[in-house]
């Protein structure tokens, strides 16, 4: 039996799913949402944090879901869609994430009149829904983290990365939906941040002039 997804198929997949019922033609649409502030711990950080737009992958950068159904093959979903440009989503989230890490004072976008002490630039290799078996359905996230010491909009004053490294989420969707794959996105985009966030607080601890070059690859 070939996988099945329901709430946000197009027909096309829809047809090659099997026999599916579909009531509604107007397009859902879905968020990648930053946390609640912490606005205890906004006060607590020695840096001004510099984020660049997350930049994504030419595959994954267009509004319509995309998902896996084989090993080669994926399929976009003209009835289920993003906000916003998937890069512009994920942009929002990880500043607000940002905000809420005890090393971040205030966190603002290139080029702010704030003078940057951290910038950190995120390359998204791939966000899909993985339908490739009819019993699991997961949502699949790649994110690569670049974080350097200042030269917000000048690169050649940056040093060597603090840290670089890539993160990866495989979040298992409640149902084979849209809105399930969605709400698994936002999980799996937890958990890395929550990753990435200690990260960067392991490197900090250890002092950024004795790094020596990237902390992780």
């Amino acid at each position: 039996m070939k996988p099945r997804l329901v709430g946000g198929l197009w027909p096309a997949l829809a047809v090659a799913a099997g026999c599916l019922t579909r009531t509604a033609v107007v397009p859902q649409i879905f968020s990648i949402d930053p946390p609640p502030v912490e606005e205890t711990r906004r006060s607590a950080g020695t840096y001004v944090v510099s984020v660049r737009r997350v930049e994504v992958a030419p595959p994954f950068e267009a509004r319509e879901l995309l998902y896996r159904t084989g090993d080669h093959r994926l399929e976009r979903d003209h009835y289920a869609i993003f906000a916003a440009p998937p890069g512009d989503l994920l942009s929002g989230a990880v500043r607000g994430y940002l905000r809420n890490a005890t090393f971040a004072r205030e966190v603002v976008e290139p080029g702010a009149a704030l003078r940057a002490g951290l910038v950190v630039e995120v390359y998204a290799s791939e966000i899909s829904g993985d339908l490739r078996r009819a019993d699991d359905a997961a949502a699949v996230l790649r994110l690569r983290f670049v974080v350097t010491i200042g030269g917000d909009t000048d690169t050649s004053a940056r040093g060597p990365p603090l840290l670089e490294k890539e993160y990866s989420s495989r979040t298992r969707a409640a149902r084979r939906t849209a809105d399930a794959i969605a709400t698994a996105w936002n999980e799996g985009l937890s958990a890395i941040m929550k990753e990435f966030v200690a990260d960067v607080e392991a490197v900090l601890a250890r002092g950024p002039t004795t790094t020596g070059g990237p902390a992780c690859r």
